[in-house]
């Protein structure tokens, strides 16, 4: 037979029972409670900060159409002084290609033999203007010309670039070339 256990009795046996009580609340509350809770805070605060980001991108998604409105408004503005023709009409606008055309031709040595407007076109938010340009060089000046077109602000696109010439090539001296070719730039606007 076994022995039977000795447990204290009266206080001491109270004070026993208590502090075993205890120690099992405590192991619960470390073991279980305590792990739950910080699991479900961290829960919380992740579905917090989601809920603020989904406001936010709303915002944006809101907002968005007129930031675009801005952003192209602000860069057209911007760009205008430096890549876009300026003048307020596609004749304005035209006069003003027309008349960098003939100091560029100045520039390279040479002159226009004519240059007239072909027309506008809206693209956008933006109204291509056309020149076309007739001119008889050599073919050094005609390169150089072209070459400074290339370069010129605001900017201007060649095309439809035709070269003929009345003689036949020698080698011994510049051929004068007849050039005939588009040029075309941009102005800010779409009225006409």
């Amino acid at each position: 037979m076994t022995a039977a256990l000795n447990l204290p009795e009266g206080r001491a046996g109270q004070a026993l029972a208590v502090g075993g009580a205890l120690l099992l609340v405590a192991a619960v509350w470390l073991g279980v409670l305590a792990p739950a809770c910080s699991w479900y805070g961290g829960q919380a605060d992740e579905l917090a900060a989601s809920r603020l980001e989904l406001a936010h991108m709303r915002a944006l998604r809101d907002n968005l159409p007129s930031l675009r409105r801005a952003v192209a408004q602000s860069a057209v503005q911007s760009a205008g002084t430096d890549i876009l023709l300026s003048g307020d009409t596609d004749a304005i606008a035209g006069a003003n290609l027309q008349s960098d055309l003939n100091d560029l031709a100045t520039q390279t040595g040479t002159s226009l033999d004519s240059a007239e407007s072909a027309g506008a076109v809206q693209i956008g938010g933006l109204r291509r203007v056309d020149e076309s340009v007739s001119l008889t060089a050599t073919w050094p000046v005609l390169v150089a010309y072209l070459a400074a077109i290339d370069a010129a602000r605001p900017r201007m696109m060649v095309d439809d670039l035709s070269v003929s010439t009345n003689s036949a090539p020698d080698v011994r001296q510049d051929v004068t070339l007849q050039a005939n070719f588009t040029v075309s730039a941009f102005r800010a606007g779409t009225a006409p």
